[in-house]
């Protein structure tokens, strides 16, 4: 009688262990679908050297813009600023055979590396798709400790050339640009 009582305890033991096991590990994953644009000039002058970066990515929380502009003169000064907006607005248009993309007029708070000084910018852009549709898939799966993570994503681009106004100027016509369409997974485990 003994002997079925202590095999009875081990295997709630054994149980509550597994139970237990399974009760501590834990998975969540994280979508993130949407579309960007991106575009940067450059351009050797009389005076210098000025160079322009704009991306935009819109997905089901928002738009983000960000730009980044430097101006050189011959013997080297200059700076760069950089700014960043963030909007809810419907101000980013995009084609779904990424033909084309358009962003309205944003108002973008840039800072001033050289001078600390913070100023606010209109940009606007529009990008006309360039050449054949192509497709990345990229897959990662990283181990730490009692975690795993793993990542999955794919993007479906189309070159671009894209023009835009930054402060009521015109840009021209970039040196690059592009439209994409992006999927992307993340997955942790905790064991």
């Amino acid at each position: 009688m003994r002997k079925i009582y202590t095999m009875a305890f081990a295997l709630m033991v054994l149980l509550s262990v597994t139970i237990s096991a399974t009760a501590l590990m834990s998975k969540s994953i994280t979508r993130d679908n949407g579309v960007s644009a991106y575009g940067y000039w450059s351009e050797n002058t009389d005076n210098g050297y000025e160079y322009t970066n704009l991306a935009v990515m819109e997905n089901d929380k928002g738009t983000d813009i960000s730009l980044y502009t430097c101006k050189y003169d011959n013997v080297g000064n200059g700076g760069c600023r950089d700014g960043y907006a963030f909007t809810t607005d419907d101000v980013f248009t995009v084609d779904k055979k990424l033909n084309s993309a358009t962003l309205s007029t944003v108002i973008v708070d840039m800072y001033d590396w050289n001078t600390g000084i913070k100023t606010t910018v209109p940009v606007q852009a529009s990008w006309k798709g360039n050449g054949d549709l192509s497709k990345s898939n990229s897959r990662s799966i990283s181990k730490s400790n009692d975690f795993t993570f793993k990542f999955s994503g794919s993007v479906l681009y189309r070159n671009a050339i894209v023009t835009a106004s930054l402060d009521g100027n015109a840009l021209g016509n970039s040196d690059f640009a592009e439209i994409d369409q992006f999927k992307n997974a993340f997955m942790s485990i905790e064991k």
